[in-house]
């Protein structure tokens, strides 16, 4: 069906191109936006008109988590938007719009709080919804909708809309991300799915002045709100590595031409670090140690700095140490300068399934031999509690002249130090999910948290020690190669 623009405003090719799929009667569910200030809630509304001028008597209801939300962000919008001479009613008690064609749009809050059981979706009967902010929405609110759109008959005989649920959204770690961005990414959607990012730069009515003022953001709030990087999560609160800041611990890793990675320096020593893991994904972290002589008090100590260069999380089928160790050899296929190895101790132990005398780490010895690589695993996993104390300690003062850097292409890496949250022990709350496809259940974060911390306890053993027994030196032993790691 062919749109007259102007209709009820002047749309951006962006916003045109949200119209257009709305109007195509190909899809039942439309994701638009991944942005601020991408003229996502304009396009929403905008198509909704559109639709109640076309379909008279159909009803559609505008849904965001709160009615205080509404009233502040979407209604003032909508009432911008829509031309007075097209709406017969408003009744603000029910916030019921009736346009002069018969057609309504609802504006109808979640609130999931006091309605955990969804009872006031049950009486619904609309022909569809447009989830504003579906990102603040729960995931069976939205399973609602898809009950619900499509239950209005309009009276008379007269052609009806097709089922439709639109969207709009900003990136977030949460259900969006997985059953929408995830599988639009990966070429998974669903026939009858649709996700068209919008950004800023999509939208011609936004001066230049206020882009360029967005660019006083922390550098991460600018990549998930301005740039639109899902991949990318914030902090809320309750974290493990409470210390653990994007803007001071992560470091942009510039792009080569070749498309080497930028961080890597050919002259120092590789440490691979594991969890031994094979759901959600089999985890590998990449690491170099950088050292710099100083006079403290008129004696020489070594400072140093740790930047993780590069990271593995293997789905499967490629969930096993064979793929990833040719992944490694792929990457780095030139590397002379030695290499480490370091992982979760308790994967030491024989391994039943395998030849007798090997495990986990036999395996990955063999599998990079031309490396020449050296096991640094410990005999024993110190306790999380005095682990986590220690690196919020580097993370936050630098203790025993360690800083740590996290290159910006170690996503899956800086989401999961982001994304555990502490237990009421002060260890690791790792939550367990059940993958809907494949049915396996698994824990979701903690897996690249964990081989950092197996890194830095073996390879910093000394400091360590000395950390916990005050400053005082201690002879406690936690890597194999403990005596030699004045040698990064």
């Amino acid at each position: 069906m062919p749109i007259e623009k102007k209709i009820v405003f002047e749309p951006s090719p962006k916003q045109m191109e949200f119209i257009n799929a709305v109007f195509s009667n190909k899809y039942r569910v439309i994701m638009f936006g991944g942005a601020i200030r991408g003229g996502k809630t304009y396009a929403g509304l905008g198509a909704l008109l559109l639709l109640c001028k076309f379909y008279p008597g159909s009803v559609w209801a505008v849904v965001r988590d709160s009615l205080p939300t509404l009233k502040r962000n979407t209604i003032p919008s909508f009432l911008k938007l829509c031309p007075q001479s097209f709406i017969e009613t408003y009744n603000q008690e029910k916030q019921l719009v009736t346009f002069i064609n018969g057609s309504k749009i609802l504006f109808f809050p979640e609130n999931y709080d006091d309605d955990k059981e969804l009872n006031r979706w049950k009486g619904l009967e609309v022909n569809g919804f447009l989830l504003e902010e579906v990102n603040e929405l729960q995931e069976v609110s939205f399973n609602k909708a898809i009950e619900r759109a499509g239950s209005h008959i309009i009276s008379g005989g007269v052609k009806q809309p097709k089922p439709l649920i639109m969207m709009t959204c900003n990136p977030a770690n949460n259900w969006v991300k997985e059953r929408v961005y995830t599988r639009w990414k990966e070429g998974k959607l669903p026939d009858h799915w649709t996700y068209i990012p919008s950004k800023i730069t999509d939208n011609p009515y936004i001066s230049e002045e206020y882009k360029e003022s967005l660019k006083d953001l922390p550098l991460y709030q600018y990549k998930v709100f301005v740039e639109g990087d899902w991949d990318i999560q914030l902090k809320v609160g309750g974290e493990y590595l409470k210390c653990f800041e994007l803007d001071k611990h992560v470091i942009q890793n510039p792009d080569t031409p070749d498309g080497e990675n930028g961080l890597y320096d050919p002259s120092l020593p590789l440490h691979i670090s594991w969890d031994d893991n094979v759901n959600p994904y089999l985890p590998c972290g990449i690491f170099q140690i950088h050292t710099k002589p100083i006079m403290v008090n008129g004696k020489e100590i070594n400072d140093v700095t740790v930047y993780m260069i590069d990271e593995i999380a293997a789905k499967t089928p490629l969930n096993n140490v064979d793929k990833v160790c040719q992944e490694i050899t792929r990457r780095f296929p030139a590397h002379k300068a030695g290499m480490y190895i370091y992982g979760d101790a308790t994967a030491k132990k024989e391994d039943t399934k395998l030849e007798q005398g090997h495990n986990f780490y036999t395996l990955v010895i063999g599998y990079l031999k031309e490396f020449h690589p050296q096991s640094c695993v410990m005999e024993h996993n110190p306790n999380v509690v005095p682990r986590a104390m220690w690196m919020n300690s580097i993370l936050e003062k630098e203790v025993g002249r360690i800083r740590i850097l996290i290159g910006s292409n170690c996503k899956t890496a800086i989401n999961d130090f982001i994304d555990l949250k502490e237990d009421e022990n002060g260890g690791k709350a790792k939550r367990k999910e059940k993958n809907p496809t494949t049915g396996v259940t698994s824990q979701v974060v903690g897996h690249f948290t964990d081989l950092l911390e197996y890194f830095m306890v073996s390879r910093f053993s000394q400091k360590f020690s000395e950390w916990q027994n005050g400053g005082a030196v201690s002879s406690i032993r936690y890597g194999k190669n403990a005596k030699s790691k004045n040698s990064y």
